[in-house]
């Protein structure tokens, strides 16, 4: 599993981290029934503090995407029904909150469109094809 924190990003790194493998579930690189790797061994591979894992793994668990049982590996699990509702609440704020943000920045409407069409392309084109 390839992931990376942005050492100079403002983003915290349980986020960037928990953003990953969102991602990575997302994309099919994790399906459901895969094991995570060790909160031990993934801090030692991309060198973060163990709690910093652990947070971004309990975020997981919060919205059903990962079950952790004690003494074993975290396990993806995609519960739908907890990961939606919690999901789709978490990411109606954080459109707002990108919005909110490219107003202050000074980002016009057709030039956020912009990017979040592209965005949408990369992603939601790209599963399509791989059938997603």
């Amino acid at each position: 599993m390839n992931v990376k924190v942005n050492r100079r990003s403002k983003i915290p790194y349980y986020q960037q981290l928990t953003q990953q493998l969102h991602l990575l579930i997302a994309t099919g690189n994790l399906k459901k029934g895969d094991h995570l790797p060790s909160i031990r061994k993934l801090a030692t591979q991309i060198n973060l503090n163990l709690h910093t894992v652990r947070k971004s793994y309990k975020e997981l668990q919060k919205k059903g995407i990962i079950t952790i049982n004690p003494h074993t590996r975290a396990l993806v699990t995609v519960d739908p029904n907890k990961a939606k509702t919690i999901s789709l609440q978490q990411l109606s704020m954080s459109v707002e909150q990108i919005i909110i943000e490219a107003y202050i920045l000074g980002i016009n409407e057709c030039q956020l469109k912009e990017m979040f069409h592209k965005n949408l392309q990369k992603y939601y084109v790209e599963s399509e094809r791989d059938g997603f």
